[in-house]
């Protein structure tokens, strides 16, 4: 084989040597830049997330006396006395707990700042004649036994929904079942759920007019 032969064998074999260098280098680049994108789109998922999660807390009211310590805030102003309603709902951006009792004479109702725990009475007033002796007390006393929190039934309402938030709570009696109501606002448009305030059932939802 002439010389001039070797060399051209040298080169070809040269050049090919280049090309299949570029080549892996093409695709070692290619892969890097698909883990790149795939780690951004990672990040970007769980920052999406978290900006939902905190998007829910912020629209979460919050409420730093909890239902237990305002029972006890009535019970300690007025002892003796049973509990006939109880509700969580906002005035002028601050939420306040309205409470009211009765004895064997006497309806009573005291208001308490769900921020601070300030409590003001707001009423005493006295019960009718067929009011009296015990009938009110007995007929729409709240079962207060093991009831369940504001935070549970917020979660129960709005997951038997599947969005929105609670805004609003009330507990009520009818017959001998005591009940949380709670209102959730979705978009534009207002729920109530009634929730066993013991069993955490869901008893009835419907659209608020």
């Amino acid at each position: 084989m002439d010389n001039v032969n070797k060399k051209m064998m040298i080169g070809t074999l040269c050049l090919g040597f280049v090309l299949a260098g570029c080549t892996n280098t093409d695709k070692s680049l290619e892969t890097k830049q698909q883990s790149k994108v795939s780690t951004q789109t990672s990040q970007s998922a769980t920052q999406n997330s978290n900006d939902t999660s905190n998007s829910i807390t912020k629209n979460q009211p919050q409420i730093k006396i909890n239902v237990e310590d305002a029972i006890k805030a009535y019970n300690e102003a007025y002892p003796n006395t049973a509990i006939t309603s109880l509700d969580l709902d906002p005035s002028f951006g601050v939420y306040y707990y309205e409470i009211k009792g009765v004895d064997d004479s006497k309806e009573y109702e005291v208001k308490i700042n769900a921020e601070t725990g300030e409590l003001k009475k707001e009423r005493e007033e006295t019960l009718d004649k067929d009011e009296q002796n015990g009938v009110e007390k007995k007929n729409e006393a709240l079962d207060l036994k093991d009831i369940r929190s504001v935070d549970d039934v917020s979660k129960i309402a709005q997951d038997s929904l599947g969005e929105g938030t609670a805004i609003e709570w009330s507990l009520e009696r009818e017959l001998s079942v005591t009940y949380w109501e709670v209102k959730v606002q979705t978009g534009n448009k207002e729920m109530t759920v009634k929730i066993n305030a013991q069993t955490g059932d869901v008893l009835e939802k419907e659209l608020d007019d």
